[in-house]
């Protein structure tokens, strides 16, 4: 079987959203296209296709066109990212958005993965949480007085770049990267007000991780273990809700 292959043009989709004649979720990416089939299986029995669209930027430019296709069943599911902090557009407001920063961020808070931490490593944990959250308050804080027409967080950084396991602080060479300081209380407190739906949800399973992992525990357990079973355990409010609004978007029962 061939790899890597590539996802189609923005124009290929639009072209395949018009002749299709079968309900279609629209997604971002292939990243979490894992997450989205599991979503999919629990729509019931109408057959219903997945179209990863290579990015964020894709989607929207697609979302922007559907007139083109305005006949066709088809829905757009995106990341809240930074709209967790702004106001939704208006000229998006078809858009099904997760309700945390990603739908991995609504994974984890909907489950209750975070008691896979073993009592000795909680107060690290939590060190780590204060760390991360305050390097995204900075992000957020920088986002936000930049008065930037096209909001975009830049936190995808993996946290041990952030802070190396061991460091309990912020990594100088990181810090001096991305010009670093202190955020004002006012996006501190914005963050950490809600933290588990507005820190990006792969640093939250990898800040687990981190602890969960090491060498001679009992069983060990990396990210995408842990989005799994988070994901399976079932009863998460807002995975149900998007489950919901996309059945809603679908017309499907």
């Amino acid at each position: 079987m061939a790899g890597n292959k590539s996802l189609p043009t923005v124009d290929e989709i639009i072209n395949s959203l018009k002749r299709s004649s079968i309900p279609i979720i629209l997604i971002e990416g292939n990243d979490d296209a894992f997450i989205y089939r599991w979503l999919k299986s629990h729509l019931g029995s109408t057959v219903v296709s997945l179209q990863p669209c290579g990015g964020r930027t894709n989607l929207f430019t697609i979302y922007d066109r559907k007139s083109e296709f305005s006949d066709k069943n088809v829905v757009f599911v995106a990341d809240k990212d930074a709209y967790r902090f702004l106001p939704i557009p208006t000229d998006k407001s078809d858009v099904i958005f997760t309700t945390g920063y990603c739908i991995e961020t609504d994974i984890y808070e909907g489950s209750n993965i975070s008691h896979f931490l073993d009592d000795e490593d909680l107060e690290n944990h939590r060190l780590l949480r204060n760390i991360i959250g305050k390097w995204f308050a900075f992000e957020v804080e920088k986002l936000l007085t930049s008065q930037s027409e096209a909001p975009a967080l830049q936190v995808s950084d993996h946290i041990n770049v952030v802070s190396p396991p061991g460091l309990n602080k912020i990594c100088q060479m990181f810090s001096n990267t991305i010009e670093y300081a202190h955020p004002s209380e006012e996006y501190v407190n914005s963050v950490f007000s809600d933290y588990n739906l507005n820190i990006r949800g792969k640093q939250l399973f990898q800040m687990l991780s981190r602890f969960l992992s090491y060498k001679g525990r009992f069983s060990r357990f990396n990210d995408k273990n842990l989005i799994e079973i988070a994901l399976k355990q079932g009863g998460n409010e807002y995975l149900e809700r998007l489950v919901k609004d996309i059945k809603s978007g679908l017309n499907t029962t």
